[in-house]
């Protein structure tokens, strides 16, 4: 038993040491602490959503590529070998033959395209554009996940000034219920006001596990964000965030669309995309025009049971010629008749004997093929209109959120102001509130009502001025400017 719990733990020390080593590989600065940067730079790198844009721009590479290599010449070439048994036709002689023979036969064809009505010049130029396009898409999506890892960073940053926030309330409740007992234990005060503070310190100590889980949970959408495993030991860089400015300059949403509309990787795609319907239009209107292009070839053919004249012979055969109906007057005659010799005609010798080769010119010229080149051209125009409409989309939505967002950074700011005056107010109340109840003036009861309203104006600054620092970025993000902190 002994035995097996060191083997047990020997293999938990080999796993954490290893997955502790993955962690490192992870962290781009190896110190375990993440910054906002690293965590930026590192997502547009590994994202799932942003490697899957890469992707597709990979593929419209492959596609932009293929379709420059459309208008070179193609060159193919073919060969075969048979064992023919039976009737066959020749490839050398062409006959039709009744026996077993090998035949093969090597060809080689070559055509060039010299005419497809602008079709692969404009396909060139569409790929072009939808390779742009999946560029910009990449961008927008880095752009996406950068904002959903700012808005992470921040949601760790307000989670952890929270749980600061709750720990000392948690204290400050502490060091008055100890105060309290004390009270209570020299008669000073009734039993009621050590439970109400017993009461509110375990309060207290949930609101703490709440911000943890706040935290742990902000913590794991970053660390998904980022697509690195879950690990306890991630944290982040915890920068100085100065008070935010409660009179900044937010520009009008006019104003902060016009540069948007110039930058955002997004609208470029959406109008590059209309550029690349255009020119898919004049790809298909190409099918209207007739098609010209070369083609040339060279061919050999080998059959084993040719042969190769290799010296000739005349020989004289007697024929009997009859000078009547009768048959009695006859006269032998002799002609003269060709004799070949022949012998094993090799494969290398047929195929150069039997060279044949062509070339020529192909033109091709639309009358009526069921109107597919006329839909086509229509689905075209549909997919051009399609485009336009996307990118008035795109355009739309963007002033939409552009809107929302100053709206949102004018109220967040409004919040934060009031949000402060609150604190001040409530901070100012409960410390009264604390000297009147170990003076006696008031229970404990009415002290905890005013001490969960600090408490609660505390959270609600907290959350008002993060808020406040993400809508000022988010701003910043549409200008074109670093919303980094």
């Amino acid at each position: 038993m002994r035995k097996t719990s060191k083997t047990l733990l020997l293999a938990l020390g080999i796993s954490l040491a290893g997955t502790s080593a993955a962690w490192a590989q992870q962290d781009p600065s190896g110190d375990g602490v993440w910054s906002l940067l690293e965590a930026v730079e590192y997502a547009k790198v590994n994202n799932l959503q942003v490697r899957q844009s890469g992707l597709n721009r990979k593929i419209n590479e492959i596609d932009y590529r293929q379709s420059q290599f459309n208008r070179f010449p193609i060159l193919n070439g073919n060969g075969s070998y048979y064992f023919n048994t039976g009737s066959f036709q020749d490839p050398v002689t062409f006959s039709v033959q009744n026996q077993e023979a090998q035949t093969a036969n090597l060809s080689a064809s070559a055509s060039v395209p010299l005419f497809q009505g602008f079709s692969l010049t404009n396909q060139v130029k569409q790929n072009k554009l939808e390779l742009e396009a999946s560029h910009q898409d990449v961008l927008s999506a880095q752009n996406d996940i950068t904002i959903q890892v700012v808005t992470s960073y921040l949601n760790i940053l307000f989670a952890d000034e929270l749980i600061k926030t709750s720990e000392l309330q948690r204290e400050a409740t502490t060091q008055q219920l100890e105060r309290t007992r004390k009270l209570f234990e020299a008669g000073s005060v009734a039993e009621n006001s050590v439970l109400d503070l017993e009461s509110q310190l375990a309060t207290d100590e949930l609101n703490v596990i709440n911000a943890v889980n706040q935290r742990d949970i902000a913590r794991l959408n970053l660390m998904q964000l980022l697509n690195v495993q879950a690990h306890d030991d991630f944290a982040i860089e915890i920068p100085e965030l100065p008070e935010p400015d409660e009179d900044p300059t937010i520009l009008e949403g006019p104003q902060v669309y016009d540069a948007a509309v110039q930058t955002l990787p997004a609208i470029k795609a959406a109008d590059l995309r209309v550029r690349s319907s255009e020119k898919g239009v004049d790809v298909a209107r190409g099918a209207y025009f007739p098609r010209l292009s070369f083609g040339a070839g060279i061919s050999s053919r080998y059959n084993n049971t040719a042969q190769f004249a290799i010296a000739e012979n005349f020989i004289f055969v007697p024929q009997d010629l009859y000078l009547n109906q009768e048959g009695t007057n006859k006269q032998t005659v002799y002609f003269r008749q060709r004799s070949l010799l022949y012998d094993d005609y090799s494969f290398t010798d047929q195929m150069k004997d039997n060279v044949g080769k062509q070339f020529g010119f192909n033109l091709s010229i639309p009358i009526f093929n069921g109107f597919q080149a006329r839909n086509n051209v229509q689905r075209a125009i549909v997919s051009q209109e399609n485009a336009s409409l996307n990118a008035d989309i795109a355009r739309n939505n963007l002033r939409q959120t552009i809107e929302q967002a100053q709206v949102d950074a004018v109220a967040a700011r409004r919040k934060y102001i009031a949000a402060k005056e609150q604190v001040r107010a409530t901070e100012r109340n409960v410390r009264n509130a604390e000297l009147r109840l170990n003076s006696g003036i008031i229970n404990s009861v009415e002290y905890v009502i005013v001490a969960n309203t600090f408490r609660g104006a505390q959270s609600e600054l907290l959350q008002s001025k993060y808020e406040y620092i993400f809508k000022l970025k988010v701003l910043d993000f549409y200008q074109g400017k670093d919303i980094s902190f």
